[in-house]
C-alpha cells in the first residue's frame, strides 16, 4: 500500500526506508513521508491531519501533500523535513546541546498551546490513552497494580490521596491543546536544532501539565544523576514560567501518577517489556506515594520558595 502511494507520487522507491512509530507503519523516502494506518477502520491519521492544518508554521510539522483511505487503511503522504530523530542523537549530546534541544521542543509546543481550543477540539483525541478519565477509573487502575503486587496497599492509598488534590484542583486548571505524547522520539534535530514536532495522533485538550511532565521528567525522574543534573536549570525555568498556567503542582503530580500507571501497566502486559521503562515508572510510583513530590520535590520546593 505504501508502495502504490509512493509511487504515484512520483517517489524513489529505491530510497525507501521503514521508520519509527508503534501505532502506525511509516516509510520515508529522499522527499516523502507516508504514514499508514495498521488496522483498517481507524480514524486517528486523518482526524491528525485536520488538526495539523491548524498549527502554527513555528511547530515545524512537515506539511501535508495528500491523503485518504484504500482498503480501510488511512494514510497521509508529507514532505520530508530535514532532520534526525531526536531520541536517536541524544546520546551523541553534551549538556549544552540536550539542554538546548529542551528549550527549543518547548518553545515549539508552546505554539501548539496557543491554538484555538474550540477549533482543534473536533480534531483532538476526544480522551488520550494515557490517563483515567475520572476518580473511579484512577482507583480502578491502583487497584490492578496492587493485585499485580506492583504496588502495596499503602502505596496506593498514598497515591489515590495525591490523586485526590488533582481531582479537586483539575476543574480550576485551563485547557489547552497539548502534543499528548511530547517526546524527544516525536521531535526532529537538525544542525544543533529542534526543526519540528513530529506525530500528533494522541493530541487532547486538556491543562498543559501533560506536556510539562514530560519536560520536568526529563531532568527530575530516575535515571543517572550526572545526566539529568545539567538540564535541571532550563528545566527549572520552564517549569516557573508554566506551571501555573499547568494547574499547579497538585495537576502536575496527578498527570504524572496517571502516566506512570499507564506505562506500568502496559509493560506488565507486553511480550517483550522494557525492564528499564517499567523500573522507572516503579520508581516514580513508589517515590510519588510518599505524598511530598516524589521525584519532582526537588523543582516544586525551589518553585515555591523563589515564589515568596
Amino acid at each position: 500500500m505504501a508502495k502504490a502511494i509512493l509511487r504515484e507520487h512520483g517517489a524513489d522507491l529505491g530510497s525507501a526506508e521503514r521508520g519509527r512509530g508503534w501505532t502506525n507503519a511509516t516509510w520515508l523516502t529522499d522527499e516523502l513521508v507516508v504514514r499508514v494506518a495498521t488496522r483498517p477502520g481507524t480514524t486517528d491519521l486523518l482526524r491528525e491531519e485536520q488538526l495539523v492544518r491548524l498549527l502554527p508554521a513555528e511547530v515545524g510539522c512537515p506539511s501535508i501533500i495528500d491523503s485518504g483511505v484504500r482498503e480501510g487503511h488511512e494514510w497521509v503522504l508529507t514532505r520530508r523535513v530535514t532532520g534526525q530523530n531526536l531520541e536517536e542523537v541524544w546520546p551523541s549530546l553534551d549538556p549544552t546541546a540536550r539542554s538546548r534541544a529542551i528549550e527549543q521542543m518547548w518553545e515549539r509546543a508552546r505554539h501548539i498551546h496557543r491554538v484555538d481550543v474550540a477549533a482543534a477540539a473536533p480534531h483532538a483525541r476526544p480522551r488520550s490513552p494515557f490517563f483515567p478519565q475520572n476518580p473511579a477509573e484512577a482507583a480502578a487502575g491502583l487497584e490492578r497494580l496492587v493485585t499485580a503486587g506492583e504496588l502495596t496497599t499503602t502505596q496506593a492509598r498514598g497515591l489515590g490521596w495525591t490523586l485526590d488534590r488533582f481531582w479537586a484542583a483539575l476543574p480550576k486548571a485551563a485547557p489547552a491543546l497539548n502534543h499528548g505524547d511530547f517526546c524527544t522520539p516525536n521531535t526532529l534535530w537538525h544542525e544543533g536544532q529542534v526543526v519540528a514536532l513530529l506525530d500528533f495522533e494522541f493530541a487532547v485538550v486538556a491543562p498543559i501539565a501533560i506536556d510539562l511532565n514530560e519536560i520536568i521528567k526529563m531532568a527530575f525522574g530516575p535515571g543517572d544523576p550526572d545526566e539529568r543534573a545539567p538540564l535541571q536549570a532550563v528545566v527549572r525555568r520552564i517549569a516557573a514560567s508554566a506551571l501555573d498556567t499547568a494547574g499547579g503542582p497538585d495537576v502536575l503530580v496527578g498527570y504524572s501518577i496517571m502516566l506512570e500507571m499507564w506505562v506500568l501497566e502496559n509493560e506488565l502486559a507486553a511480550d517483550e517489556p522494557d525492564e528499564t521503562d517499567r523500573a522507572n515508572a516503579t520508581a516514580m510510583l513508589t517515590a510519588f506515594a510518599e505524598g511530598n513530590g516524589g521525584y519532582f520535590a526537588p523543582l516544586l520546593t525551589g518553585i515555591g520558595q523563589r515564589g515568596r
